[in-house]
């Protein structure tokens, strides 16, 4: 087990890697339906990402990992929270990582004490700042 550097929960890795479910791919293209510079790049490293672990609460964050691939270069775009989502309904969210140029988390969280679960994505209020470089 590692420990998540954002929640500081333990990240189960045990299973290992594995393919983005569908719900984890319509929330990642959720997020990054809006236009800015190097979403397009960010867009086409989904079909190659892959979850690398989840964290340890209980909570649908999951790390990610892009595999090398001419199609899913990296993106120009700043490390760390790129971009942030609330839930309707809930009080509930759902944050964007990349590092290096790649994705690298998806992020939900609760305000409350139940571990959160991946929201749907037409649930999700996108938050329309620049998240550009």
């Amino acid at each position: 087990m590692a420990r998540c550097s954002r929640s500081g929960y333990l990240v189960d890795v045990s299973a290992g890697e594995r393919p983005l479910s569908a719900e984890e791919r319509a929330v990642i293209m959720a997020l990054l339906a809006q236009d800015f510079p190097g979403a397009g790049g960010l867009r086409a490293q989904v079909p190659f990402a892959t979850v690398t672990g989840g964290c340890g609460c209980g909570c649908a964050t999951v790390d990610l990992r892009v595999r090398k691939d001419p199609h899913a270069l990296a993106a120009p775009v700043q490390d760390g929270m790129l971009i942030s989502a609330t839930v309707r309904g809930r009080n509930d969210g759902v944050l964007l990582f990349t590092k290096d140029g790649r994705l690298s988390c998806l992020e939900v969280y609760s305000a409350e004490d139940d571990p959160a679960s991946l929201p749907r994505p037409e649930d999700l209020f996108v938050d329309r700042s620049d998240p550009g470089p």
